[in-house]
């Protein structure tokens, strides 16, 4: 899928999928390049450093469709400006606010074509943004999410929004970090013995924690009726667009689904417009579940925020290398994929490899059929 354009070729359109791109005139595509992973520059973990390179080409979901409306909304990605607001109902996306382009004040840029106006699309209940080269923008390249309706519709209560103050590699990195829930989050239930996996292909990592017989918590037995359950928990990372898919299952019990962006709003900032969606619980705890997101993201953002000072001096050239060990693996590979696109963007190519595709069907990779 040398071209990007040739994801998921051969799928047929789902709900009421669109893409806009408003007074936009075609252009044709910049000369591009592709370089295999084994022939870009070498990079290892330790030359790993978060926010000095905006990889491009990708769909963004920059903010749930229920909060644009007539009223501009500003959501950058990469520090490039991205203003959304609805038109008699269409979705609109321009680097300038409606009321600056109507004062004749009004920049664009190659990621509009210069038109001003970015393609977009609306899926899962989320406006999604093409940040590279509008020529190349196709909805087959955004991400598919299991388990979410296509065509969005959730309600307002199962949706949230975390803003971490750092850059969005370490918010993708936490997410695989195998240990950081245990140690951070000490009020859930940690555990013991679980097997871990982690595959991944040029374009994403995926980890799989899987346990049996894990202690149920007291509040929990008389429910389910027993002190013992087995779970299954997955985070699939699209490193380039730092989407984020969480999955869970507890069986017998619960389970959690969640769309987690990492959108890169700066190197110092960035935004996850997060959607929950809850199975096999009561109504009152599918109501409250997603408030834990707020409590859960100042506890992440204490560390982040810390950890995202020590890069910044290493990205001057001034800090020492990255630290990490054997025992990080999804982190180890996410730092691999993440170098490779970075390499290849460096020289020019932002194509998506055959294994690439972000518009494939992970069903059975998130649930381990």
């Amino acid at each position: 899928m040398n071209s990007p354009h040739a994801a998921a070729r051969g799928r047929g359109k789902e709900g009421d999928d669109h893409m806009a791109t408003a007074g936009m005139e075609a252009e044709g595509p910049r000369a591009r390049t592709t370089v295999s992973p084994e022939n870009s520059p070498a990079l290892g973990p330790a030359d790993f450093r978060p926010g000095t390179c905006a990889l491009r080409d990708a769909w963004f979901p920059v903010v749930h469709t229920r909060l644009v409306g007539r009223r501009p909304v500003l959501r950058p990605i990469h520090g490039q400006p991205i203003y959304l607001w609805r038109d008699n109902g269409a979705l609109k996306a321009s680097e300038d606010s409606p009321e600056d382009r109507e004062r004749g004040r009004y920049q664009a840029t190659e990621f509009t074509a210069g038109t001003g106006f970015y393609p977009v699309g609306e899926r899962y209940g989320y406006a999604w943004i093409w940040y590279g080269d509008p020529a190349a923008a196709s909805l087959d390249l955004i991400p598919r999410i299991p388990h979410l309706p296509i065509g969005g519709g959730l309600p307002r209560h199962f949706l949230s929004n975390v803003v971490f103050d750092c850059g969005y590699e370490l918010v993708c990195d936490n997410l695989l970090d195998l240990s950081h829930a245990d140690l951070l989050h000490s009020w859930q239930q940690r555990v013991a013995g679980s097997e871990i996996t982690v595959s991944s292909t040029s374009e994403t990592v995926t980890m799989a924690r899987v346990a049996s017989g894990r202690p149920v918590a007291k509040a929990a037995r008389r429910k389910l009726g027993t002190d013992r359950q087995d779970f299954r928990m997955v985070t699939l990372v699209h490193v380039r667009s730092g989407v984020c898919i969480l999955y869970g299952s507890y069986e017998p019990g619960m389970s959690v689904r969640m769309l987690h962006p990492a959108n890169p709003e700066s190197a110092t900032r960035t935004r996850t417009p997060i959607t929950f969606d809850l199975q096999r619980v009561s109504r009152l705890v599918r109501h409250l579940s997603p408030l834990s997101g707020h409590l859960i993201g100042r506890q992440d953002n204490w560390a982040l925020r810390a950890q995202n000072e020590r890069y910044l001096p290493a990205a001057l050239g001034s800090g020492g290398p990255d630290l990490n060990s054997r025992f990080d693996s999804a982190s180890l590979r996410y730092r691999k994929v993440y170098q490779d696109l970075v390499a290849r963007q460096r020289l020019g190519d932002y194509s998506y490899l055959p294994d690439g595709d972000p518009g494939r069907d992970v069903t059975a990779e998130i649930e381990g059929a």
